[in-house]
């Protein structure tokens, strides 16, 4: 059990010595001044006892911990050494033994705040301390424990005067007796009030029975003081975690009876409910005998938090969703791995401390929800992200403030959801609607303009093949006919587009209809000076469609990319299977100038066109026809320079894939 030092006695203690200094004051008396050690990882007590050695005129050297106070001992001639029992790094035993080889005659006072009375004298008698003291400590224990000490070392030093030193020794330590007797009870009774006070469990236990509980042990057991004494100590241990609590017992005896034992366990308590305890165990003695003295802390609240936690810790690491916490100044602090993902980061370690701004696009619009989040504690909307390789995404950002019981912000908490391809679904849906209403305005209106059409290109050949007209006349007759042909050819696409002809469905290989359409399409790339690429993956699953209306398509798509590069420059075909869709994806890459913003979302738009002579409707139909064929069609322009058609269409179920 760890008797932690009770403030208000470390403060007496200080206040006592405080008001002893001045009779401490050494006069005219020369003293010879000696090298004293404190090691100690208190700094408090540190201070305390130097400013105590340093009222007795002796130097004082300070360490934090035994591997410390062992280099100071190799490089200074020291006397006397105070060295606590529990330290980091090195313990207080382990520092007594390896000083006692360095100097056998260093005197050693123990420093502890347990009550563990049998150990410390094995420590006095086998491993050679002078003496030790126990916390809180008396000004006058320590003053009288340096002279004690000191004066062992001269009398080692000195041999010719060890018998006339050690009588005047006992004499000493006889007429001390009776006040430290009295010193003794005064703290056994200080101790006896911090037990009976304390707010923990606290229980003797002697060959496997209860010899002393502390008041908080009825209260907490549900048992009387009588029913526990004298009971068995296992008996208040749940039954399946009995043999847990023994093996800890067991191998603590083996390993280090003279260190602390801690673990926790469930106690059975006698309405039959169960209470979970953090147990410290240290060996005393109880009536002169060998005891355990055991001190319990109720966790139960403590373990259903931590439950709660985990549960909570484990809800975030595992969702679908990128979860990550920043700090007040936004500083990222905290991820799970569905984050690191959507951001194509590999390690966490890479993200910790990195500022929000890094995982957006502007910090105008990184700077605007952090103050939103600062001032209604949440926010909720669409960001533009960057992934670690610069790749930007669309993202559904949900932020909340977390606060702490009293309604702190102690951190943010930000969640994340890659909506990209969502918006361009959206978007396609849109442009099908968009499309499906122009459809049937332009079907109605080609019926209507087809018939005056008809009429006019039938005027106009019966006029030039039966009237004698003049050169002049004849010319505009004919540029009649071929205007009124090409308006006839624009009302057919028309029809095309609001009500496509009936598809021939076959299983198709894209490879194969994008090889035959590259072969057409090279005669026009014969006037310009344009290098194909082609990374068609072989093996890919065939389709289901009307080969004839696909070729239109990748015909069309191949001859705006060889009209977009106009001149020197790379046409790039490439077919891949994407698996987890079951789909093909056929892209068309070029590198022209790429399509203006504006341009680019009315693209699939009937009679939108940037050509001279276009009619505006090639890309209107591809859309549809990719539509009748359940597949989509997307434009984007690539970053740095140059346009991306990517087509995709359903594969033929493969069982064997």
């Amino acid at each position: 059990m760890n008797f932690v030092v009770d403030a208000s006695l470390y403060v007496t203690s200080c206040l006592a010595f405080a008001g002893t200094t001045k009779n401490s004051i050494i006069g005219d008396r020369k003293v010879p001044v000696k090298n004293i050690l404190v090691a100690d990882d208190s700094h408090q007590i540190c201070s305390f006892l130097a400013e105590v050695i340093k009222s007795e005129g002796h130097k004082v050297f300070l360490a934090a911990n035994g591997k410390e106070s062992i280099e100071i001992v190799k490089n200074n001639p020291i006397d006397l050494v105070f060295l606590d029992i529990k330290m980091p790094e090195m313990d207080g035993i382990t520092a007594l033994k390896l000083i006692k080889k360095i100097d056998r005659n260093i005197e050693i006072l123990m420093i502890t705040g347990h009550g563990d009375l049998q150990n410390l004298r094995k420590l006095i008698v086998k491993e050679g301390a002078f003496d030790y003291l126990l916390k809180p400590f008396a000004v006058d224990d320590i003053t009288n424990g340096i002279k004690k000490a000191l004066k062992k070392r001269e009398l080692h030093l000195n041999k010719s005067l060890i018998d006339v030193d050690l009588k005047c020794r006992i004499r000493e330590m006889e007429s001390n007796s009776k006040e430290k007797t009295i010193r003794l009870r005064k703290s056994q009774l200080k101790y006896k009030n911090i037990i009976q006070n304390s707010a923990d469990m606290i229980i003797i236990v002697q060959s496997g029975k209860i010899k002393f509980v502390n008041p908080m042990a009825p209260k907490l057991s549900g048992y009387t003081e009588e029913e526990l004494l004298n009971s068995d100590f296992t008996d208040m241990i749940y039954i399946d975690d009995r043999i847990y609590v023994m093996n800890t017992y067991r191998k603590w005896l083996r390993k280090n009876n003279s260190a602390y034992n801690s673990y926790i366990f469930r106690i059975l308590k006698k309405n039959g409910e169960t209470l979970w305890v953090e147990s410290n165990s240290v060996e005393t003695e109880w009536e002169g005998v060998p005891a355990i003295l055991s001190i319990a802390r109720d966790i139960s609240e403590r373990k259903k938090a931590f439950k709660e936690l985990r549960i909570m810790q484990f809800a975030i690491e595992s969702s679908i969703n990128a979860v990550a916490f920043f700090d007040l100044k936004g500083n990222l602090t905290k991820t799970n791995d569905s984050f690191l993902k959507l951001w194509a980061y590999k390690n966490k370690k890479e993200l910790l401390d990195k500022p929000f701004t890094v995982f957006m696009e502007t910090e105008i619009e990184v700077s605007k929800v952090l103050n939103v989040l600062r001032k209604d504690g949440g926010w909720m909307g669409e960001m533009t992200a960057i992934k670690k390789n610069g790749l930007k995404f669309n993202a559904q950002v949900s932020a909340n403030m977390v606060k702490d019981l009293e309604g702190n912000p102690i951190s943010m908490m930000a969640s994340f959801i890659d909506i990209t391809d969502k918006k361009k679904c959206a978007k396609i849906m849109m442009l099908s609607d968009k499309l499906s209403s122009l459809g049937q305005l332009s079907a109605g209106l080609a019926h209507e303009l087809k018939n005056p059409l008809a009429v006019i290109s039938s005027c106009s050949q019966f006029c030039m093949e039966n009237l004698k007209t003049d050169p002049l006349v004849n010319e505009n007759l004919q540029i009649i006919l071929r205007n009124s042909k090409r308006a006839s050819k624009l009302i057919n696409d028309l029809l095309a587009f609001a009500k496509p002809s009936i598809l021939e469905w076959n299983d198709v290989d894209i490879n194969e209809v994008i090889t035959n359409m590259l072969s057409m399409a090279r005669f026009e790339a014969n006037f310009f000076s344009i290098d194909f690429k082609c990374k068609l993956k072989k093996g890919l699953p065939k389709i289901v469609g009307d080969k004839e209306k696909l070729s239109q398509v990748f015909l069309n798509i191949i001859m705006n990319a060889i009209q977009a590069v106009s001149r020197k420059g790379t046409i790039i075909l490439q077919t891949r299977f994407l698996a987890e869709q079951n789909q093909i994806e056929a892209i068309v890459i070029d590198d022209g100038p790429g399509i203006f913003d504006e341009y680019l979302k009315r693209i699939f738009d009937p009679f939108f066109t940037t050509k001279d002579m276009g009619t505006g409707l090639g890309l209107s139909i591809c859309h549809t026809i990719i539509e009748q064929h359940n597949g989509n069609i997307i434009a984007e322009n690539i970053e740095g320079k140059g346009t991306r058609f990517s087509i995709r269409l359903p594969a033929i179920h493969d069982e064997k894939r």
